[in-house]
Protein backbone atom coordinates (compact mmCIF):
# COMPACT_ATOMS: atom_id res chain seq x y z
CA UNK A 1 0.00 0.00 0.00
CA UNK A 2 3.07 2.31 0.99
CA UNK A 3 4.04 1.66 -2.28
CA UNK A 4 1.16 2.86 -4.65
CA UNK A 5 1.08 5.96 -2.34
CA UNK A 6 4.75 6.88 -2.88
CA UNK A 7 4.28 6.44 -6.72
CA UNK A 8 0.96 8.38 -6.63
CA UNK A 9 2.72 11.21 -4.98
CA UNK A 10 5.63 10.96 -7.63
CA UNK A 11 3.62 11.43 -10.45
CA UNK A 12 1.26 13.99 -8.69
CA UNK A 13 4.49 15.75 -7.74
CA UNK A 14 6.02 15.64 -11.43
CA UNK A 15 2.84 16.51 -12.83
CA UNK A 16 2.39 19.62 -10.14
CA UNK A 17 6.27 20.55 -11.40
CA UNK A 18 5.67 20.36 -15.19
CA UNK A 19 2.73 23.23 -13.99
CA UNK A 20 4.90 25.00 -12.15
CA UNK A 21 8.13 25.15 -13.68
CA UNK A 22 7.15 24.51 -17.68
CA UNK A 23 3.58 26.03 -18.16
CA UNK A 24 3.56 29.01 -16.01
CA UNK A 25 6.75 29.79 -17.04
CA UNK A 26 5.92 29.70 -21.12
CA UNK A 27 2.45 31.69 -20.19
CA UNK A 28 4.77 34.23 -18.25
CA UNK A 29 7.43 34.22 -20.96
CA UNK A 30 4.80 35.44 -23.58
CA UNK A 31 3.38 37.64 -21.49
CA UNK A 32 6.63 39.61 -21.04
CA UNK A 33 6.92 39.36 -24.47
CA UNK A 34 4.11 40.57 -25.55
CA UNK A 35 4.80 43.47 -22.63
CA UNK A 36 7.78 44.58 -24.91
CA UNK A 37 6.10 44.41 -28.16
CA UNK A 38 2.83 47.13 -27.05
CA UNK A 39 5.90 48.80 -25.11
CA UNK A 40 7.99 49.32 -28.38
CA UNK A 41 4.88 49.86 -30.40
CA UNK A 42 3.76 52.33 -28.10
CA UNK A 43 7.34 54.29 -27.77
CA UNK A 44 7.65 53.94 -31.96
CA UNK A 45 4.28 55.44 -32.72
CA UNK A 46 4.60 58.03 -30.39
CA UNK A 47 8.32 59.49 -30.72
CA UNK A 48 8.00 59.00 -34.84
CA UNK A 49 4.79 58.95 -35.52
CA UNK A 50 3.30 61.51 -32.59
CA UNK A 51 0.69 58.94 -32.40
CA UNK A 52 0.96 56.70 -29.08
CA UNK A 53 -0.36 53.27 -29.19
CA UNK A 54 -4.11 53.75 -27.85
CA UNK A 55 -4.87 51.93 -24.11
CA UNK A 56 -1.24 50.92 -24.12
CA UNK A 57 -0.50 51.86 -21.07
CA UNK A 58 -3.69 49.50 -19.78
CA UNK A 59 -2.43 46.55 -21.79
CA UNK A 60 1.04 46.92 -20.39
CA UNK A 61 -0.41 47.06 -16.45
CA UNK A 62 -2.69 44.08 -17.27
CA UNK A 63 0.63 42.28 -18.53
CA UNK A 64 2.51 43.01 -15.59
CA UNK A 65 -0.03 42.36 -13.33
CA UNK A 66 -0.41 38.59 -15.17
CA UNK A 67 3.44 38.86 -15.18
CA UNK A 68 3.63 38.98 -11.22
CA UNK A 69 0.88 36.81 -10.72
CA UNK A 70 2.38 33.66 -12.75
CA UNK A 71 5.44 33.93 -10.94
CA UNK A 72 4.47 34.10 -7.85
CA UNK A 73 3.35 30.03 -8.04
CA UNK A 74 6.86 29.08 -9.59
CA UNK A 75 9.15 31.06 -6.85
CA UNK A 76 6.95 29.49 -4.06
CA UNK A 77 7.67 26.07 -5.21
CA UNK A 78 10.80 26.63 -5.55
CA UNK A 79 11.38 28.57 -2.33
CA UNK A 80 12.83 31.62 -3.38
CA UNK A 81 11.08 34.49 -1.95
CA UNK A 82 13.19 37.19 -0.68
CA UNK A 83 13.87 36.86 2.86
CA UNK A 84 15.36 38.55 6.01
CA UNK A 85 17.46 36.56 8.38
CA UNK A 86 17.50 38.91 11.03
CA UNK A 87 17.05 36.38 13.97
CA UNK A 88 18.81 33.30 12.40
CA UNK A 89 21.83 34.10 14.08
CA UNK A 90 20.56 33.71 16.66
CA UNK A 91 18.43 30.48 16.64
CA UNK A 92 20.40 27.20 18.24
CA UNK A 93 20.96 24.76 15.26
CA UNK A 94 18.87 22.13 16.48
CA UNK A 95 15.95 24.86 16.56
CA UNK A 96 16.21 25.79 12.47
CA UNK A 97 13.81 22.58 11.14
CA UNK A 98 11.08 23.97 13.41
CA UNK A 99 11.75 27.41 12.70
CA UNK A 100 11.67 26.34 8.93
CA UNK A 101 8.43 24.80 9.52
CA UNK A 102 6.89 27.82 11.52
CA UNK A 103 7.67 30.40 8.66
CA UNK A 104 6.56 27.80 6.08
CA UNK A 105 3.00 28.00 8.30
CA UNK A 106 3.01 31.97 8.26
CA UNK A 107 3.16 32.00 4.84
CA UNK A 108 0.27 29.34 4.45
CA UNK A 109 -1.48 31.13 6.39
CA UNK A 110 -1.27 34.71 4.73
CA UNK A 111 -1.21 33.01 1.26
CA UNK A 112 -4.45 31.39 2.01
CA UNK A 113 -5.71 34.69 2.83
CA UNK A 114 -4.77 36.63 0.10
CA UNK A 115 -6.17 33.50 -1.70
CA UNK A 116 -9.71 33.99 -0.61
CA UNK A 117 -9.70 37.84 -0.30
CA UNK A 118 -8.82 37.36 -4.37
CA UNK A 119 -11.28 35.00 -4.86
CA UNK A 120 -14.18 37.41 -3.21
CA UNK A 121 -13.10 40.09 -5.31
CA UNK A 122 -13.23 37.82 -8.28
CA UNK A 123 -16.62 37.12 -7.29
CA UNK A 124 -17.14 40.70 -6.99
CA UNK A 125 -15.23 41.76 -10.27
CA UNK A 126 -17.53 39.71 -12.27
CA UNK A 127 -20.83 40.82 -10.82
CA UNK A 128 -20.40 44.25 -11.19
CA UNK A 129 -18.43 44.04 -14.62
CA UNK A 130 -15.60 46.36 -14.07
CA UNK A 131 -13.87 47.01 -17.05
CA UNK A 132 -11.23 49.55 -17.49
CA UNK A 133 -11.38 53.28 -18.06
CA UNK A 134 -10.36 53.42 -21.95
CA UNK A 135 -10.01 50.08 -23.76
CA UNK A 136 -13.17 48.67 -21.69
CA UNK A 137 -11.69 45.24 -20.80
CA UNK A 138 -13.02 43.07 -18.13
CA UNK A 139 -11.19 42.96 -14.81
CA UNK A 140 -12.51 40.06 -14.59
CA UNK A 141 -10.28 37.81 -16.40
CA UNK A 142 -7.12 39.16 -14.80
CA UNK A 143 -8.69 39.33 -11.32
CA UNK A 144 -9.74 35.22 -11.62
CA UNK A 145 -5.68 34.58 -12.76
CA UNK A 146 -4.79 36.26 -10.13
CA UNK A 147 -6.67 34.40 -7.78
CA UNK A 148 -5.76 31.34 -9.84
CA UNK A 149 -1.89 31.77 -9.14
CA UNK A 150 -2.04 33.14 -5.73
CA UNK A 151 -4.46 29.80 -5.10
CA UNK A 152 -1.53 27.60 -6.82
CA UNK A 153 1.16 29.22 -4.15
CA UNK A 154 -0.84 28.28 -1.25
CA UNK A 155 -0.94 24.54 -2.79
CA UNK A 156 2.56 24.49 -3.10
CA UNK A 157 3.23 26.05 0.54
CA UNK A 158 0.79 23.53 1.59
CA UNK A 159 2.93 20.64 -0.40
CA UNK A 160 6.24 21.89 1.13
CA UNK A 161 5.03 22.26 4.51
CA UNK A 162 3.28 18.33 4.80
CA UNK A 163 6.09 16.82 2.12
CA UNK A 164 8.98 18.63 2.05
CA UNK A 165 8.65 20.22 5.61
CA UNK A 166 9.11 23.45 4.54
CA UNK A 167 12.18 22.68 1.74
CA UNK A 168 11.49 23.66 -1.88
CA UNK A 169 8.44 21.48 -3.28
CA UNK A 170 10.86 20.34 -6.26
CA UNK A 171 14.31 18.98 -6.82
CA UNK A 172 15.15 20.47 -10.48
CA UNK A 173 18.29 19.18 -12.34
CA UNK A 174 18.51 21.79 -14.56
CA UNK A 175 19.21 24.71 -11.95
CA UNK A 176 22.51 24.89 -9.81
CA UNK A 177 22.63 25.35 -6.76
CA UNK A 178 24.61 28.24 -4.94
Amino acid sequence: MRLVLTNISKRLLTALEFLYERVLAYIAAVAMFLMMLITLVDVVGRDLFSFPLPGGFEITEFLLATLIFLGLPMVTAANEHVDVDLLDSSVPAFLKPLQTIIICLVNTIAFGVLSWMLWKLAIRTYSYQDTTAILEIPFTGLVVLMASCCTLATAALVMMLFVRRGKKLFHSKTKQEY
